[in-house]
């Protein structure tokens, strides 16, 4: 009985392992500071501080910025989308759930305020979604 037990915890470390292999690489609050025509993103991490105005804003943390490619199926999510204004849309969690084609999104002249970025193995972006902000 004893011996099932402890293979039992042992088993519990290496599946959730497992598990966080397979999620996917995300980056919660990222500033983005350049989109360029050839579909690469050039972004540096970001947090939250508080604020007078608005309780928070995004501030980018010291480091290195770094660049990514746009996958090719990159889903792209803004709050308000990227063409014509549609109206204020959130998910259950606050972030953008507009979307926009990739067209759209590499001719907008704004960047999306604080998104999260998931990517993929190759370290391509998959998913962007843009953060509201007054």
């Amino acid at each position: 009985m004893k011996r099932w037990i402890w293979a039992a915890l042992a088993a519990i470390p290496v599946g959730a392992g497992a598990i966080w292999w397979a999620l996917p690489d995300t980056t919660n609050v990222a500033v983005i500071t350049a989109i360029n025509p050839d579909g690469t993103v050039q972004w540096v991490d970001g947090e939250f501080r508080r604020a007078e105005e608005n309780n928070t804003m995004v501030h980018e943390l010291p480091g290195e910025p770094r660049v990514s490619r746009l996958a090719d199926d990159v889903v792209i999510r803004t709050p308000f989308g990227c063409g014509e204004p549609q109206g204020l849309t959130l998910t259950w969690n606050g972030l953008g759930a507009l979307e926009c084609t990739r067209a759209e999104f590499l001719a907008k002249g704004d960047t999306p305020y604080a998104p999260r970025l998931t990517f993929n193995g190759d370290g391509e972006i998959t998913e962007i979604q843009g953060r509201y902000h007054p």
